[in-house]
């Protein structure tokens, strides 16, 4: 099997396929631990130490744990028929998936609300903006986190690749598919972030045009 056989359409339609569970799972992940980051933010930025000491110890043990070791404890924790999945059951490897590498985005999120906080009471907006390209870059690690999903049974796109080249007896075919795969990976992964750096680029150039608007009043005053 040549590397222009493996690459055909059924492959890329298999490949793209799990890449969109991929993807789904990452933006789900991201919104879900988006929002445990930001009230776990708020309480490591409060004044009360009883109140942020024990947080942020929290957020320093989230920190420790990697991706794989969540997924796979979750994997065991919550084993198929479980009733905690009750009708979900069927979506067991995705949700676990979701579960695992939310840990990620709250340890992380947390820190960089931690961040944006402090520029706000600091009067940075721009520095506070800066959190958007951050969660861009904790999507393009969540894609390559949820490929770990491969090894519980979720059909996302590295299960597709690992299927594929096993049926390749040829090592540098095989070296070659996967340079080719790891290029298409790199190419989802920046389509992905690219809305957060515009979305980052217009915001900023308000929080520009509105600094320089108000250091005008400033001097007309």
């Amino acid at each position: 099997m040549t590397l222009l056989d493996t690459l055909n359409m059924d492959f890329l339609h298999a490949f793209l396929g799990g890449l969109a569970v991929n993807v789904g799972a990452s933006s789900v992940a991201l919104v879900l631990g988006g929002i445990l980051a930001f009230a776990l933010g708020v309480g490591m930025s409060a004044r009360w130490r009883l109140v942020s000491m024990p947080l942020r110890t929290l957020n320093k043990l989230l920190h420790a744990v990697p991706t794989f070791v969540a997924l796979f404890f979750l994997a065991g924790l919550v084993s198929d028929g479980s009733p905690l999945l009750g009708p979900y059951n069927d979506m067991r490897p995705v949700i676990l998936l979701v579960l695992g590498i939310v840990v990620f985005v709250v340890a992380s999120g947390a820190d960089q609300f931690c961040t944006m906080f402090d520029s706000l009471e600091q009067g940075d907006r721009r520095a506070a903006l800066l959190i958007i390209p951050s969660f861009g870059r904790a999507m393009q690690g969540l894609i390559s986190a949820s490929c770990f999903g491969a090894a519980i049974g979720v059909p996302e796109a590295m299960s597709v690749v690992l299927f594929t080249s096993e049926q390749m007896a040829d090592e540098a075919t095989r070296l070659m598919f996967f340079v080719a795969v790891g290029l298409l990976f790199v190419i989802a992964q920046k389509t992905c972030v690219l809305p957060f750096q515009l979305l980052h680029r217009f915001l900023d150039r308000r929080a520009v045009a509105a600094a320089d608007e108000a250091g005008e009043h400033h001097e007309a005053a």
